[in-house]
Formats: structure tokens, C-alpha cells, sequence
């Protein structure tokens, strides 16, 4: 088994959302593969100086992010089970914050609406050449896919149809 397999790895489902940066780490590090999981995250949450809650404890723009962190645990908390009916929006909107935030609302959503993943797989099939925001998202996927983490978001059978998704435009 290398050192990146999750098989059989298990993360609790997320209860109450928690966007603050100690909530959304310490829900991963509830997966049976922790260490690996918490230390990938933080990693790719280094690289992410891009996104808009990339310095969170800068006291420059510490209240700003926490306001703005709170309104969007209210709107997905509210709206997360119609959220499939607007895939690419919430897609855009998920590529500007860190990856770990990034994954962790997607793994709330994709557990409170069934029809999420579903509604992921044709944007991700399709021509992201134009679009930088829908490349950040699937980038990230492939990252996790890559490190055999994204069993640690979906399910063992919307994982499987994802995986032949991202496989299917390996050389694009």
C-alpha cells in the first residue's frame, strides 16, 4: 500500500459547518489517514496566496474574512440543496478560497445533495481552456485524485465516475 492510499479511510460526515480555518482542518483531521490528509491540505493552502482568505490572520484583513466567511457558511448552510442547479457559479466561487476550504464545502455539499456530484461531472468533462476559475477547481481535484484523497470527499461511487471524468482529459 503506498503511502497516499485512503482505501477504506473514514472521515465523519460534516454535522454543522465550520469554515473557520480550525474547523475545516480539524474535520480532516478526523480522517483515519490524518496526518497525510492535514499536512496535504496545508500544503496546498500554502501555494493558494491567490485566493481570498489566503492570509486570514493578517490583522489587515482579519474581520473581513471572518464577515465574509460567515455569510458564506450562511448561504451554503441554507442553499446546499439546491446548489446543483448552479455547478459552475459555485465552482468559481470555491476556486477563490483555499483549497482546504475549497474541499471542505464541497464535501458539506456533496453529502446534503445527492444530485451535486452528479451536476460536477458534465463541467468538469467539458472545455475549460477559457476559463481560469473552472481550471483553479478542477485543478485541485486532480490534485486530490492524484494523492488518492478525494475518496476523503465522495463516495466510493461518485469518486469512481469522477475519477473517469478527469482520467478521460488526462492529456488535454
Amino acid at each position: 500500500m503506498d503511502e497516499y492510499t485512503t482505501a477504506g479511510a473514514h472521515i465523519p460526515p460534516i454535522d454543522s459547518l465550520d469554515l473557520t480555518a480550525h474547523g475545516v482542518l480539524g474535520h480532516f483531521a478526523k480522517s483515519s489517514r490524518n496526518a497525510l490528509l492535514v499536512k496535504f491540505l496545508v500544503t496546498m493552502d500554502h501555494l493558494d496566496r491567490w485566493t481570498v482568505d489566503f492570509d486570514e490572520d493578517a490583522p489587515a484583513h482579519q474581520f473581513e474574512i471572518q464577515l465574509l466567511m460567515q455569510e458564506l457558511q450562511s448561504f451554503v448552510e441554507t442553499y446546499a440543496r439546491v446548489l446543483h442547479q448552479v455547478p459552475q457559479a459555485f465552482a468559481e466561487l470555491l476556486a477563490h478560497l483555499t483549497s482546504s476550504r475549497c474541499m471542505y464545502l464541497v464535501r458539506y455539499v456533496a453529502q446534503h445533495n445527492d444530485a451535486f456530484s452528479d451536476a460536477l461531472a458534465p463541467l468538469l468533462a467539458g472545455d475549460l481552456s477559457q476559463l481560469a476559475d473552472l481550471t483553479a477547481f478542477r485543478r485541485r481535484l486532480d490534485a486530490f485524485s492524484k494523492a488518492h484523497l478525494l475518496s476523503e470527499i465522495f463516495s466510493a461511487e461518485r469518486l469512481r465516475e469522477i475519477s473517469q471524468i478527469m482520467e478521460s482529459y488526462a492529456d488535454v
